[in-house]
């Protein structure tokens, strides 16, 4: 109970900071809480051409147990009442979920799986998969790619309309996302989006019901969760 104090305590302070320091990432949602609604700036857009849509009858927890069984059992089903709460979203403003791919939680180390799973350390888990949930919107590629033509460019580049999300676990930088060049050198925007401050890049996007489901190629929460996994001991590792 100490630790989870500690802990809750830390992560919080940890939000605060970040919050200070980086106020231009929450262009796209206002209010303390994730259920605050889209601000009315942000005009209701057409579906992206780069989503497509899933099968008419099929659930989002059907989808997911599906197409993404490891993020869904390890990670989502970990938020209490989490399903309950994406209803909700669904018949409201629609909901987003970053959902890293199967083949990056199969990619995870042993020791991870180990972790993530034991139950001392539900909160910490519990704080991972918030991290890829929005519960107040539906925010698609076509809304993250965005450009804001009001303020001057930098370096020819036009800025991204929105700078940032906020999700259940908290804000997530998005940026654009870059590929070729040598170790980071020479490396151009390719049109991709990418979520977090590891860069984690959209690979596809499925709309399902009023929600969508962006497949990542990697984690979107911040590194730092992970050290509080570290902090429990687990023999054998």
């Amino acid at each position: 109970m100490v630790w989870a104090r500690m802990t809750n305590s830390f992560l919080a302070a940890t939000a605060l900071a970040f919050a200070v320091a980086h106020p231009a990432t929450v262009d796209a949602f206002t209010g303390p809480s994730p259920r605050a609604a889209i601000a009315p700036r942000i005009a209701p857009l057409q579906e992206s051409a780069d989503s497509t849509d899933g099968p008419a009858e099929e659930s989002l927890q059907s989808f997911l147990q599906q197409n993404y069984p490891l993020f869904e059992s390890l990670l989502l089903s970990k938020i209490p009442d989490a399903y309950s709460i994406l209803r909700e979203s669904d018949s409201a403003n629609g909901y987003t979920i970053f959902c890293p791919s199967q083949s990056v939680m199969e990619g995870l180390d042993p020791k991870r799986k180990v972790q993530i799973s034991d139950k001392r350390n539900e909160e910490v888990t519990e704080k991972l998969a918030a991290y890829h949930v929005i519960t107040n919107g539906k925010v698609t590629q076509e809304r993250l790619k965005r450009e804001d033509w009001t303020v001057p460019r930098v370096d020819g580049v036009a800025a991204l309309n929105i700078g940032g999300v906020v999700t259940v676990g908290g804000e997530l930088r998005v940026g654009r996302s870059k590929s070729g060049g040598f170790m980071g050198w020479g490396a151009k925007e390719d049109g991709g989006v990418v979520i977090g401050n590891n860069e984690a890049k959209i690979v596809k996007s499925t709309n399902i019901g009023n929600g969508v489901v962006h497949e990542m190629d990697g984690f979107v929460a911040p590194d730092l969760i992970w050290r509080y996994f570290d902090q429990l001991r687990i023999p054998g590792f």
